[in-house]
């Protein structure tokens, strides 16, 4: 193997969780960028982990489980996103350029509130702007960062525990690197 530390899909949803965890609390628009995209690359891969899982290698085996994952927008959008940032363009197995599915994926400027208790032990709510990106579906709807990662996050802790795998979330220190070992480190 040569991850040190994705050798199973609990490890790999663990990345994943993190990585949402980064992109939505990160400050910088091009750092934010990087987490989402990181997002992608980790949330396809998944699909892969997935497979290899249950022991579906052969091409026919896995024909059910990428009809089922071709309809469901969302993880389109996560494939699209993840292969076109990694290979510059989409393309079909002959090279010609395939247009995405995927209409739109766009910088926005959002903002966010942060609520805190004041030495004196007032409760202090402050708006800050904050950067954000939307993407929209083939369908034409619109998921602001922090709801299409909500979403495809959701997909998996679904999807997983169907078919007999178990993952479990991590706590707030886990996601921000305050903790030496996770569940996942075990």
């Amino acid at each position: 193997m040569l991850s040190p530390t994705l050798g199973s899909i609990e490890s790999l949803y663990g990345k994943l969780e993190r990585e949402a965890y980064r992109a939505i609390h990160s400050a910088s628009k091009v750092h934010q960028a990087d987490h989402f995209f990181n997002f992608c690359v980790t949330a396809h891969a998944m699909r892969d982990y997935f497979l290899e899982r249950i022991g579906k290698t052969a091409r026919s085996e896995r024909r059910e489980y990428h009809e089922e994952w071709r309809n469901h927008p969302l993880l389109i959008a996560v494939g699209e996103i993840a292969n076109s940032s990694k290979h510059f363009v989409l393309r079909y197995p002959s090279g010609l350029p395939k247009a995405p599915k995927t209409r739109n994926v766009s910088a926005r400027k959002s903002s966010v509130i942060d609520i805190y208790a004041a030495s004196d032990g007032r409760l202090v709510i402050k708006r800050r702007p904050a950067p954000t990106i939307e993407v929209t579906l083939e369908d034409g709807r619109r998921f602001a960062l922090h709801a299409f990662m909500r979403d495809v996050l959701a997909f998996w802790r679904e999807f997983l525990p169907a078919h007999s795998i178990k993952v479990g979330r991590q706590s707030l220190a886990q996601l921000q690197g305050r903790t030496s070992k996770s569940k996942m480190d075990r």
